[in-house]
């Protein structure tokens, strides 16, 4: 066999088993994180998660290029979460109103358990970017373009208009979010009570928004989204 592609074959696993090194610490390193910002609060430094992650700093530095790569991969795992919740929520057979309280209950729910992970990605000082370049803002719109695609799907199925999907859904996004980030500083109620104040709200949206293209959904009615939330 030639020897050249032998060590061209050895390259390559050794750059293998190094990628999956670095991203096996990088998720470790993640997991310190999240337990220095639980500790520490959203105003958590670099060197308080060195010492949660019992290293010094620079080895950090070994596997995030700099405060923003660190910054991204805590959005990025957020976000993550969150579909790893969401979507079974949306995946399923059952009445609209019921659908609307699952997901919003899921999404309710990160911000409970990891308060000041969302305090961290939404108004910390921890690095200094612009508003168009700011994960947190690209994670709601995936999670609005989700939604808008749903939105779409159900229009056209009816022969309605699908050109209100993307300000819909984007609206309905950014309408929870204020809510929940409002409830998050304030903890003047339960989740539960902030789910069940949300859920008419969205329901009431939604449903106003698809009667307005002469789409009517009885709220009890179960339906399946499940091959929409697939495609």
């Amino acid at each position: 066999m030639d020897d050249s592609v032998n060590g061209h074959s050895g390259r390559d696993g050794r750059a293998e088993r190094w990628r999956q090194h670095r991203a096996a610490r990088r998720e470790e390193f993640l997991d310190a994180t999240f337990r220095a910002l639980n500790e520490h609060g959203p105003d958590v430094t670099m060197a308080d998660i060195a010492r949660e992650a019992r290293v010094a700093k620079p080895r950090l530095y070994r596997y995030f290029a700099d405060k923003e790569d660190l910054f991204d991969a805590v959005a990025e795992r957020t976000l993550r979460i969150l579909w790893e919740r969401l979507l079974p929520a949306l995946n399923t057979y059952g009445e609209p109103r019921a659908i609307v309280r699952t997901a919003l209950a899921a999404y309710v729910g990160l911000v409970d358990e990891y308060p000041n992970v969302v305090r961290f990605l939404v108004g910390s000082h921890f690095i200094d970017r612009s508003w168009e370049a700011d994960p947190v803002v690209d994670n709601g719109r995936k999670v609005a373009s989700l939604l808008a695609g749903l939105f779409a799907e159900n229009l056209r199925s009816f022969s309605g208009d699908a050109g209100g999907a993307e300000p819909w859904a984007h609206a309905v996004v950014g309408a929870v979010a204020a809510a929940t980030e409002w409830w998050l500083e304030s903890e003047s109620m339960t989740r539960d009570q902030v789910i069940d104040y949300l859920t008419p709200f969205v329901w009431g949206a939604i449903d106003g928004a698809l009667r307005s293209e002469g789409i009517v959904l009885d709220a009890d009615q179960p339906i399946s989204l499940a091959n929409l939330v697939g495609r």
